[in-house]
């Protein structure tokens, strides 16, 4: 977890994977957001822009994953859900945060965040990403 930041909650509920940076894994970690965000009873409506922001941030940050490894943190609690996707680059820059993918992706979370910070000589870039219920407790 050191460097993914789920919530701070120590009630917060918390699944890790960490797999190869290929395509083929981006179905299952779309389902497990799906499945994270109807057992949280959000609409269909959200639980299909989570899969399709989930698909976003994997496919921004594949093609930089310098060392083949992805880690997707999904973490939740009272109609919140938040995904953090990283992988290590060996460049600094993390692209246009202006391009239509970014565009998807801010439309489709309640908030997004894109960093990139130094870690043993390559990059760490993560994808952060927010969805609250409409019903969530405020």
């Amino acid at each position: 977890m050191e460097e993914n930041a789920p919530l701070e909650r120590e009630d917060a509920q918390l699944i890790e994977v960490r797999t190869a940076a290929i395509p083929h894994v981006v179905p299952t970690l779309r389902t497990i957001v799906a499945d994270i965000a109807m057992r949280q009873d959000f609409d269909l409506d959200a639980v299909e822009d989570l899969r399709m922001a989930v698909d976003e941030a994997c496919s921004m940050l594949l093609p930089a994953a310098a060392d083949g490894k992805l880690t997707c943190v999904f973490s939740w609690i009272e109609g919140r859900i938040e995904v953090t996707v990283s992988v290590l680059s060996d460049e600094a820059d993390h692209g246009d945060d202006t391009g239509l993918s970014w565009q998807l992706l801010t439309a489709l979370a309640t908030s997004a965040r894109r960093t990139v910070t130094p870690a043993d000589g390559r990059y760490l870039s993560r994808v952060q990403l927010v969805r609250e219920s409409e019903a969530a407790p405020s």
